[in-house]
């Protein structure tokens, strides 16, 4: 019996409307609408409802010029064109921005470094049937609105909607800034709201399973309540590192301590989030054993990679990346010059390197397949 290939335009109506009230992400949405002018018809344009409106206004005063909270989305890309086996078949990561206008600039997955440096720094098109496209994670920072260079006092920010929160607003953004204070702003507030006055030493912020959660230099990971309050969650991790890291890892809420050479022992705070003034000498993973609530050591973290980019942590399998060793660590070092670098990201190098859990040694990543980006994205 001869089977006829069905064509995804003449699926009955009903299906397309029960395809499209599961489609949550603006990427899943744009794939739907992209397959023919009928199912575009079906389904309208997302408006987005776990992302901020961007740029988000932010507060300035005397003659600082304003800023905006900037978020970029890395991916996992697959193509599905290419040729069976070939290189270009393999998944990997990319990081997109995205302007107010709705073009997107493509930035390195560690570093943020813009990859197309051209006068119109855009990819002019993208045929979004052409892979296989999977959002990993949400990532923000603060920039100023008119040059998109960082906002230096600020290390890190994180955005949740408003209602884990019962703020009453859209969106909630939860800052550290001027090197350990935490604060928080709601969507259409003036000004900041100072949270915890009694501790100037925060590390990090992630928003894990819908809560925020904010660690101290002492590996104290606290969550922050309705009514603003930092309540602790963990015991003290006692790490002697400089610097630590929150990241969610097969599901579980870890802390990487980024011990630094003993010429510079406290990270550079200038600059945002992992910017840290000095050698990478070592890196801790600990897991957090929520129903005893103690630390587990990690000495092996089987398939997975961290990757500690230039505004976030995340993580990835081996499993979805074939050829990338598992069970490291990659992150950035950085040399400071006296100026922040022409295209605003704050740094004049920046080093992509790679940690092995295994045995403990670094090295530079050169040539990887996890970042392998297309060449005609990087030309006009």
């Amino acid at each position: 019996m001869q089977r006829h290939k069905l064509q995804w335009c003449d699926l009955p109506k009903e299906l397309w409307q029960m395809i499209g009230k599961f489609l949550e992400t603006r990427v899943d949405v744009l794939r739907f609408r992209s397959v023919c002018s009928l199912w575009r018809s079906a389904l309208p344009p997302l408006d987005p409802i776990d992302s901020p409106p961007l740029p988000l206004g932010f507060p300035h005063a005397g003659d600082e010029p304003p800023a905006a909270v900037s978020q970029t989305t890395v991916y996992r890309l697959q193509s599905l064109i290419a040729g069976e086996g070939s290189d270009e078949s393999l998944p990997f990561l990319v990081k997109f921005e995205e302007a107010s206008c709705g073009e997107m600039r493509l930035l390195h997955p560690i570093t943020n470094w813009q990859l197309r440096l051209s006068i119109t720094p855009t990819i002019k098109e993208f045929n979004l049937l052409d892979y296989r496209i999977v959002e990993l994670v949400k990532l923000y920072s603060l920039k100023y609105a008119y040059t998109k260079i960082d906002v230096t006092y600020v290390n890190k920010v994180v955005v949740l909607p408003a209602d884990h929160l019962s703020l009453g607003e859209d969106f909630v953004v939860f800052m550290i800034y001027r090197g350990g204070q935490l604060a928080v702003m709601r969507y259409g507030d003036e000004s900041w709201i100072r949270v915890d006055e009694n501790n100037s030493h925060y590390d990090d912020l992630i928003v894990y399973k819908g809560q925020c959660y904010v660690v101290d230099k002492w590996g104290t990971i606290s969550w922050i309540s309705q009514a603003l309050q930092v309540i602790q969650y963990s015991p003290p991790l006692c790490g002697f590192g400089a610097h630590k890291h929150l990241v969610e890892c097969c599901g579980d809420l870890c802390v990487v301590d980024r011990y630094l050479g003993s010429e510079r022992l406290l990270p550079q705070r200038t600059f945002n989030y992992i910017h840290c003034d000095g050698d990478v000498v070592d890196f801790k993973v600990y897991r957090l054993d929520e129903e005893w609530a103690t630390w587990v050591n990690v000495t092996n973290l089987g398939d997975q990679v961290i990757i500690l980019s230039y505004d976030g942590a995340f993580s990835v399998s081996t499993r979805d990346f074939p050829g990338v060793k598992g069970n490291c660590i990659m992150f950035t070092e950085q040399d400071f010059g006296p100026l922040p670098a022409v295209i605003g990201m704050g740094s004049r190098s920046r080093h992509c390197r790679v940690f092995d859990l295994q045995d403990g040694s670094m090295s530079n990543i050169g040539y990887s397949q996890l970042f392998r980006t297309p060449s005609n994205w990087l030309t006009n």
